[in-house]
């Protein structure tokens, strides 16, 4: 591989990194917003009563009932989701190996100090709203696993990014080319 594709590669693997992170957030406080939606305006749609020859209770019940189970089962699935995307970063690690050209571990611990920085400002602003007080707050801190996941992703990130630096700046064996 040359040393663009080499680059490409490590670039992929940091931007998969924010992209997780990133999307981790969001997904994290949407559910939380989805969740205390759904809390508030159910009873409301379950009690609408009788409407012409329709039993809008009835037909409430066939379907926002299964669709508040699905709402609060989303922090678990949605927890899960992004361990999957952290492992899959890992595997993209492994695609793209950089065979021997040394610099580019100088670049890739340059990038992995942009994302330990990113996820340093990504969990300050999640934890200000996972301390508040509200509504939101509390639809949070009921978020054990992805609330735990993005308040710690500065160290969850700098694992990360070392297991990747190790997974593709080693394994290569020296081929006896070069100075």
């Amino acid at each position: 591989m040359n040393k663009r594709g080499q680059m490409v590669g490590m670039l992929y693997f940091i931007g998969a990194l924010f992209l997780a992170l990133f999307v981790g957030f969001m997904m994290s406080v949407g559910t939380a917003f989805i969740d205390w939606t759904a809390d508030t305006t159910l009873p409301e749609l379950q009690n609408l009563g009788q409407a012409g020859d329709v039993n809008l209770t009835e037909v409430s019940d066939l379907t926002i009932t299964p669709l508040n189970s699905v709402v609060q089962a989303m922090p678990g699935i949605v927890g899960v989701m992004y361990v999957m995307m952290l492992v899959a970063s890992l595997g993209m690690a492994y695609m793209f190996r950089a065979g021997g050209e040394r610099w580019l571990l100088f670049l890739f611990f340059g990038l992995s100090l942009l994302l330990v920085i990113a996820s340093i400002g990504m969990s300050m602003i999640y934890e200000d709203f996972y301390d508040d007080d509200g509504e939101l707050g509390d639809r949070l801190r009921e978020q054990s696993l992805l609330s735990f996941l993005i308040l710690y992703s500065p160290a969850i990130m700098t694992v990360i990014s070392m297991a990747g630096a190790m997974i593709m700046f080693t394994g290569y064996e020296e081929t006896g080319v070069g100075p």
